[in-house]
């Protein structure tokens, strides 16, 4: 825990109390560990009391991916957009770090907890106030999904949130990107990486046919060539 400042009384994060509770369960014999935590936290203001923030955390057994697929839901919930920018953080593992509104999300380093165990921390307070007014129902699309997977080769440094946020840029009909792989290897240029996605194209107004998927394909495909020189993997 030495990447962790001393904590006072009063806490001024939750992830170190989560970090114990993980290990406490990995002692008792527990695996897929998934715990989180809403509570308040007590930040310093230089006066005589601390600023009062309700924060939501969570630590999950499972890498860099569960911690961010938990960080989405939570923003889609809210429907904020979600940016995630490259930082670090020290209880983080270099190069698994991301700053997004109103917090971070990453994977704990192992000199924190051993194993792979993603973990986020998020501001509430700070993401109710970027939140839109209330929710307007919509119907549910009753078309089928047309389901496919994409995979990118794109230089090292691109992150697969940007990716997919190029992708719905280009194509509205893109209703789910989920990444399922990485690869890095002989088959992938040095200094590039192959990002594969699970991808689903959906429109609320009537079935997709393969030449519709094949264009919003291709739509995608030149939307990224040109922002990241990604090439599509045959």
């Amino acid at each position: 825990m030495a990447a962790f400042p001393e904590l006072a009384i009063l806490r001024t994060t939750l992830v170190p109390g989560l970090v114990g509770a993980v290990r406490r369960n990995l002692d008792a014999g527990n695996d897929g560990i998934g715990l989180f935590e809403l509570a308040r936290v007590y930040l310093p203001t230089g006066e005589t009391l601390p600023d009062e923030r309700w924060h939501v955390g969570g630590v999950v057994e499972g890498g860099f991916g569960r911690a961010k697929g938990a960080v989405e839901t939570i923003f889609a919930a809210l429907r904020i957009p979600l940016t995630i920018e490259r930082t670090q953080r020290p209880e983080l593992h270099p190069g698994k770090a991301g700053a997004v509104p109103g917090g971070w999300v990453g994977e704990l380093h192992p000199s924190v907890l051993d194993g792979a165990f993603g973990a986020w921390e998020l501001d509430l307070d700070e993401l109710v106030a970027l939140a839109p007014g209330p929710a307007v129902y919509e119907d549910m699309i009753t078309f089928p999904a047309v389901r496919q997977d994409l995979a990118f080769v794109v230089d090292e440094d691109v992150l697969a949130g940007e990716l997919v946020a190029v992708m719905r840029e280009a194509a509205p009909e893109l209703h789910e990107a989920a990444v399922f792989d990485v690869y890095r290897g002989d088959q992938v240029p040095e200094g590039r990486k192959s990002v594969a996605l699970r991808v689903a194209f959906q429109s609320p107004e009537r079935t997709l046919s393969d030449e519709d998927a094949q264009t919003i394909r291709e739509r995608i495909v030149a939307a990224l060539a040109e922002r990241f020189r990604a090439e599509l993997r045959a």
